[in-house]
């Protein structure tokens, strides 16, 4: 019979971000989340992925790594998606707590402290952000309300902002949610998995800034692609 061994945690907190091509704007992120981590107190681990990038990422990162003892760089050698850079970088997190979110910079470190206090006060499974306020274009702002739309119509989560990120949760519930999504279905994949499962979902409204520096990596097929998922998805009686 085989002995069902407890994961010993090294960290309280780790938190995965995924850069696909983010050579101008991670370092800066990074280290506004070190800081900002630091001095929260918090025992955390940054794990940096290198998502398949051909600019001067996987550089950027390891500088960071050697600069930093609470980053750890995990590598990529295929771009298979968004998805699946987060996939393998939570496969590496030692904390009780895990959670990600994107490498563009338009979410404050101070509002991913807010999600994690929140969080552990509330002894929530889940919570992520929710955001009021965007400053990322009508292009943007129309694929999300697009998504959000569609992702209610079809499933009842309490959410209007499906995508949000960060989304941190607790390791047990990570582990029970099998996340498989290589896609951005990913956050879909989670919220409708959180929701069967009955955790305890939370959030906090934020402003979502304007990306300084570096294209998005989101292009109109996304929304189709996230049709087919969701028809699959309910299909399969989930």
């Amino acid at each position: 019979m085989k002995i069902q061994v407890d994961k010993i945690y090294n960290h309280e907190l780790s938190l995965v971000i995924p850069c696909y091509n983010e050579e101008k704007n991670i370092g800066k992120e990074a280290t506004e989340l070190v800081n900002e981590l630091t001095s929260s107190n918090i025992d955390f681990e940054l794990i940096l992925v290198d998502n398949g990038s051909y600019d001067d990422t996987a550089r950027i990162l390891n500088d960071l790594a050697k600069r930093c003892p609470q980053i750890k760089v995990v590598t990529v050698k295929k771009n298979e998606g968004y998805g699946w850079g987060i996939i393998n970088g939570l496969k590496n997190c030692n904390g009780s707590y895990v959670g990600f979110l994107c490498a563009d910079g338009q979410i404050s470190p101070k509002d991913v402290i807010k999600v994690f206090k929140k969080l552990k006060s509330e002894d929530l499974d889940l919570c992520k952000v929710r955001r009021i306020k965007r400053y990322d274009g009508l292009y943007r702002l129309f694929l999300s309300k697009s998504y959000n739309f569609l992702f209610k119509f079809f499933f009842p989560v309490p959410t209007n902002d499906v995508n949000g990120t960060p989304k941190i949760m607790k390791y047990n519930c990570y582990n029970k949610l099998n996340i498989s999504s290589k896609d951005w279905f990913i956050d879909t994949e989670i919220m409708i998995k959180a929701k069967i499962f009955g955790f305890k979902i939370g959030e906090v409204p934020v402003e979502f800034k304007k990306r300084e520096k570096g294209k998005s990596n989101i292009k109109f097929t996304i929304v189709f692609e996230f049709i087919r998922n969701l028809i699959r998805y309910k299909l399969r009686g989930l």
